[in-house]
């Protein structure tokens, strides 16, 4: 499952905003568990198997975005398969949507593909 992410600024801009505030303890829902490419999980333990990992927008990822590939994506996160994969879709979209000013994301886009 994949999610385009459109930012205001630079993609890396975007990632080092959200570890620092992950760090920082304003975003508590999610850990980081790689930082290259920036791998999350949601700190609950029930999801802590289902990966989020965010790479840039390649030509050969935006593929599977169907509507969202253009215009281009900053950011394509793509989340694990998983019994709670869904789920983790959720609480993704819900962080990028409330911390969406000072992580500079402009919009979101989830292609649901049968």
């Amino acid at each position: 499952m994949q999610v385009a992410i459109y930012t205001t600024g630079s993609p890396e801009r975007f990632l080092t905003t959200l570890k620092r505030r992950i760090k920082n303890t304003e975003i508590r829902a999610w850990e980081v568990r790689a930082a290259q490419p920036l791998a999350l999980v949601h700190a609950g333990d029930r999801y802590a198997k289902i990966r989020v990992t965010f790479t840039g927008a390649t030509p050969a990822r935006r593929q599977s975005l169907g509507t969202f590939a253009t215009p281009a994506p900053a950011l394509v996160a793509t989340i694990k398969d998983g019994p709670s994969a869904d789920r983790v879709l959720g609480f993704l979209v819900g962080m990028l949507t409330r911390h969406a000013e000072p992580l500079g994301v402009s919009g979101v886009g989830i292609p649901l593909q049968g």
